[in-house]
């Protein structure tokens, strides 16, 4: 069942936070790192789904949905996503650079962080 709010709701609050706190160059480097980790979970993040979960993914991207992970899912598939978003995807499926995998690190941290002073308890 879907979860509220949304991993892309809490992906646009969060950056909205970070704009009013950032400079513009530091703003547009988070907001990238971001858009890099809603593009791992809705590309290949539903193969951590359960059954149900899987089905109900299914039958939005099957819709036309493309991002359907990030607006049916919530919190916890969030945080969920994160460690094979760093390990598998950064660093073995794009093998990027130390430096840009450091500033993800940072940035999720800096999310994980925001979610848990937001009041998400399943961080």
């Amino acid at each position: 069942m879907s979860e509220s709010p949304s991993i892309a709701q809490l992906f646009d609050r969060f950056l909205s936070d970070q704009e009013e706190r950032l400079s513009l160059q530091q703003y547009r480097a988070c907001s990238t790192v971001v858009d890099m980790l809603a593009a791992y979970l809705n590309r290949y993040a539903f193969t951590m789904l359960n059954v149900a979960d899987r089905q109900e993914w299914d039958q939005a991207y099957e819709a036309g949905d493309t991002e359907a992970f990030c607006n049916l899912f919530g919190v916890r598939k969030l945080v969920a996503g994160i460690k094979p978003f760093h390990g598998e995807h950064l660093k073995t499926r794009l093998r990027v650079p130390e430096m840009v995998q450091e500033h993800a690190l940072t940035v999720t941290s800096e999310l994980a962080d925001w979610l848990s002073s937001s009041g998400h308890r399943d961080v």
